[in-house]
This record gives structure tokens, sequence and C-alpha cells, in this order.
């Protein structure tokens, strides 16, 4: 490939490399001393596109299928593709004091939706650092609420510690069997997964910004970011627990039921971690975590969906139509055009997207529309949560929600400009006027 293409194709290049890296771990949990008993290759590659897109469903059991060896893979696959392929290749060149060139700069740029060179380099290294600490810190604060769970003291430390991988990384696979269900009962377990969950889900550039800013002012992202997430984190909340969570679980304490209500209104955001089946909860409920899965995280986190800064753009937008105003404003700032087009075509190329594979997969599945829909967003989003349904899905919808899982851990764009070549044109023609409405 030559230097030119490179330059030109760095959408085509990222999309190339998950590829190749999802193959090749594929053929890694293939290995006799990964995986027990006989495993097809379809659910290796299920395994291994989830785990690279830090999504969390999968067709097997993480826990009875795969060896020791096979889960120590798996959690070193969780922190690849949950801080992103560019961003770990490059900080591992600044560790070792290689010189990354512009080229390869250019590309850890658009792994994590970067404009400014300068600083990327200086992004890379903090994320690899900001990961280690709060994996660290998180397992030794899990150890001694997972150890009462195991026999040995010994038994409890691997699975401690991929729990605080898996959280902070939002990639849902659990070895405690069942998700966290035998957790439901410790808020304080549930808490502070749900603060880590948090951390990797806010987005890097926010939390570099809230520990170097010193008296200076937010920047727009952070605040944007700061906004939507808190509010969407109390609506997920009042819902799960006015509906559900309230009434129905009689068996769970004042306090067991406000941290499963916040834990439940988090994870949904991409997470993929749940405290009891999901089948319990109620139309209203899955229709709130369909929707929280749909907007996700912030853009340059461990987050899938369509990003909170995309959600928040396309509201304000619409909302300027209301007001008959030409730009769109946010904060006291005037957006770009270019970034108002950008949600635009990320937020109805997502549903569109969604609602392509519903329509493609419910006639070749014929199973309940509902669950499928969810396991379908679920993947899109790189969520994880599941109704239950995705063992049993045929071959080609579990090829099919692979390529969802990629295309949401990318995010859409990257998927367009993979395939698409934009040409900017100089032909414009007389304008006309058409009735909508």
């Amino acid at each position: 490939m030559s230097r030119f293409q490179f330059k030109q194709s760095p959408f085509r290049l990222i999309f190339l490399l998950y590829t190749v890296f999802i193959l090749l771990f594929t053929v890694i949990y293939a290995l006799p001393t990964m995986h027990h008993g006989s495993i097809s290759f379809v659910d290796l590659l299920f395994l291994s596109t989830s785990a690279m897109s830090v999504t969390g469903l999968s067709t097997i059991s993480v826990v009875h299928d795969l060896t020791k060896v096979g889960q120590v893979v798996l959690f070193f696959q969780i922190q690849f593709g949950g801080i992103g392929i560019m961003a770990f290749l490059g900080s591992m060149m600044l560790i070792f004091r290689r010189k990354v060139s512009l080229p390869y700069q250019t590309l850890m740029s658009f792994d994590q939706n970067q404009r400014n060179l300068k600083s990327v380099g200086k992004l890379m290294l903090f994320i690899v650092g900001f990961m280690v600490c709060a994996e660290t810190i998180g397992f030794l604060c899990f150890l001694p609420l997972v150890a009462p769970h195991y026999d040995h003291f010994r038994d409890a430390l691997f699975p401690a510690l991929f729990h605080a991988g898996a959280s902070f990384t939002n990639a849902g696979f659990d070895l405690f069997g069942g998700s966290l269900v035998s957790f439901s009962h410790q808020p304080l377990f549930l808490f502070l997964t749900s603060v880590l969950i948090f951390l990797g889900v806010m987005g890097f550039p926010v939390v570099m910004e809230l520990l170097t800013k010193g008296k200076r002012k937010l920047s727009l992202y952070t605040k944007v970011n700061l906004t939507v997430h808190m509010i969407l984190i109390m609506i997920g909340f009042v819902v799960f627990l006015c509906v559900d969570l309230w009434h129905v679980r009689g068996d769970y304490s004042v306090t067991e039921r406000i941290t499963n209500s916040l834990f439940f209104s988090i994870t949904s955001r991409n997470a993929g971690m749940t405290t009891l089946d999901l089948n319990l909860l109620s139309f209203p409920s899955l229709l709130i975590m369909m929707s929280l899965m749909f907007i996700g995280g912030a853009p340059s986190s461990c987050g899938g969906g369509i990003r909170t800064t995309t959600f928040a753009v396309v509201i304000m937008k619409i909302w300027s139509i209301i007001r008959g105003k030409s730009d769109v404003q946010m904060a006291k700032k005037s957006l770009y055009e270019e970034d108002v087009n950008k949600a635009l075509l990320v937020f109805f190329s997502f549903a569109g997207l969604f609602l392509f594979s519903l329509f493609s997969l419910s006639i070749i599945e014929g199973s309940h529309i509902r669950q499928l829909a969810f396991e379908i967003m679920s993947a899109l989003s790189t969520t994880g949560l599941s109704l239950g349904g995705t063992a049993s899905l045929t071959t080609f919808s579990k090829i099919w929600l692979c390529v969802l899982m990629v295309v949401g851990r990318l995010g859409i764009v990257v998927l367009i400009y993979s395939f698409v070549d934009t040409k900017p044109s100089s032909v414009k023609y007389a304008k006309e006027s058409m009735i909508v409405g």
C-alpha cells in the first residue's frame, strides 16, 4: 500500500485491522488448550468479535466452555478492544520511545475521534495509564467482596481482576456464571461496578480534561458529555425504579432497589451486565433499556451506540429548527455545519441499519420480534445484554451480528467511508422549494 493510499484511506485501514485481529484471536481460541469439547468456528468467531468490540454477547459459556488459559486470553482481548487497537499500539510505541509517523498519528486520531494530531500521542498514553490505574483500584475493591463466593482466597483473584477489566471496558463478560445475579443483594459491589463502568464510558478526553484543567473552563465537548450522561442516568434510574424494581422485586430492600435501579441505568449504556433475568422486566423498561443502548457512551470511550454528543447535537438541531434558527447553538456556541451533518448521518444510518437488520433477520429467524430486536440493538450498540436468544440463532444471523458488533465498535462513519469515496463536486444546481410535512 502506498503512502498516498495510506493517507487517503484511514477508515478502510482501521476496519481492516480490526477484522485481522478478530480472525487472529478466533484462530487462537480454536487451539485445544483454549476450550473444552468441540466448539464450531462460527461460535469462536462470534466470541472473538464480541470481545474485540467489547460487547459481551456470547453463544457459548465463558465459564464452562473456556479453559483458564482461554479466559486469560479473553481478558487481554477485551483490554485490547476496549481502548482501541490504534490506542494500544500507539501507546506502546510511545512508551518504548519509537517515533510515531504522521500517517500513524492520523490513524490514531481517526480511531479515537480526535482532530488535533498534536495531542493525540498524549491522549494515547493517558488512556493506557488510566485503564491500568482504574482496573487495579477496581480489582483491590472487588477482591474482598468476591472472595466469600469462593472456597479459597486464591480462587477469587482472577475473577475479581476479570470483573474489573470487564466493567471498565464495558465488555459484559463474567466468570461468575449468570452475570451478576449472585451479587444482586450486595449494594456496595453494584455501586463500585457502576462507577467503573461509568469511568469507561465517560470518554477518555473528558476524564483527561477534568484531571488536568486547573483553572481553565471546561470545553464544550466535556460540558455536553457530562450533561447528557447525568440526564440519561437519572431518566434510566427513575424508570427502572418506578416501573419494575420498586414493585416487582419484593425480596429487595430499599437500598438494594435503589442500587439495582442505578446499576441498570448505567449498565444499559453499554456494559451488558445484569442482576436478574431481563425477561422479568416489563416492556417499558426494555424499551428504555434499548433507548439507552442506542445512545450509548461518549466518543473516544469504551462505549458504543451513536454516542452522547451525537444525540445532543441531533436534539439541538431539532430545537433550532423549531425556533427558526439557521445554526445549531449549544452553551452559547455555534456548531460547525459539518459536525451537525455528521451527527445526522450517524443517527439515521444507525437507526436505518438497525431496522434493516431487524427486517432481514426476522424473515430468517421467525422468532419473537421483541427478543430479536433486543439482540440486534445489543449487538449494534456493543452492549451485550440479552434476552437469551443469541445462542439459538442461525449461522447467518450470528455472522450478521458479528458485523453489527464491529460496526458498533468502530462507528457507523468508519463503515460508510471504508467503502464510499468522498469526491467534492463544484457543480451547483438551481434551488427549488419542496412541500414537506
